[in-house]
């Protein structure tokens, strides 16, 4: 599918005075990346590369920017199964550089990005799997979260 196609079947699925409303909701456009995934997302629209792209030429900004907002809320992406690092500064201090290289040797360096800030700076370094957060990770700990991630999700 063409980037024409695809904007064209995303701003029907929104609808143009939806899109236009929450557009100017904001000062600036690109206040609207968060608020037009999740209205994405209830629409029943996975959010891919593609979908990202459009969002940043509705936005006026760069993938990069959409990318990294939306890196902080890993229920918006398609893959349930990214691991987020979290970026900010007391989690690197406490050592958020050495969890992410030993998850993406481990895991693979396409499972696992960084964010900014996850507001849980007393349990630094933090993890962010699922939408849950893992905190405090020393030695032990984080080695046995990086071979429990290993593991294929089990049914219930």
């Amino acid at each position: 599918m063409t980037q024409l196609a695809i904007a064209e079947r995303l701003r029907a699925t929104v609808g143009e005075a939806r899109l236009q409303s929450l557009l100017q909701a904001y000062a600036e456009s690109r206040g609207a990346i968060l608020p037009l995934a999740v209205l994405l997302r209830d629409e029943g629209v996975g959010i891919d590369d593609d979908v990202v792209t459009w969002i940043a030429q509705t936005c006026i900004t760069s993938t990069a920017m959409v990318t990294s907002a939306l890196s902080a809320f890993p229920e918006l992406m398609n893959d349930p199964d990214s691991i987020t690092v979290c970026d900010g500064l007391s989690c690197r201090l406490m050592g958020a550089g050495y969890v992410q290289r030993l998850l993406r040797d481990r895991l693979g360096s396409d499972r696992v990005c960084t964010s900014p800030c996850q507001n849980a700076c007393s349990s630094a370094p933090i993890v962010q799997v699922r939408g849950t957060l893992y905190g405090g990770l020393q030695e032990a700990s984080l080695q046995a979260l990086a071979q429990r991630l290993e593991q294929p999700e089990r049914a219930s």
